[in-house]
């Protein structure tokens, strides 16, 4: 998932499918409030529950 695509998602309600460390795919539901960027880690999702790595990012799914 690139930066132009996530962005399409801000301010909204999904489900956000993504791969820990052990390449387990988990489930999140979480309203999306902005992306941030950390350095040397990159582009994250910043969510009510639960903020997530773009690069670990499988599916996102609106709810709304």
């Amino acid at each position: 998932m690139t930066v132009t695509e996530a962005e399409n998602y801000i301010g909204k309600t999904c489900k956000i499918i993504w791969r820990d460390r052990f390449g387990q795919e988990q489930e999140v539901r979480t309203y999306i409030y902005k992306l941030g960027y950390v350095p040397l880690y990159g582009t994250y999702i910043l969510g009510d529950v639960e903020d997530v790595f773009l690069t670990k990012v499988v599916k996102i799914q609106p709810l709304d």
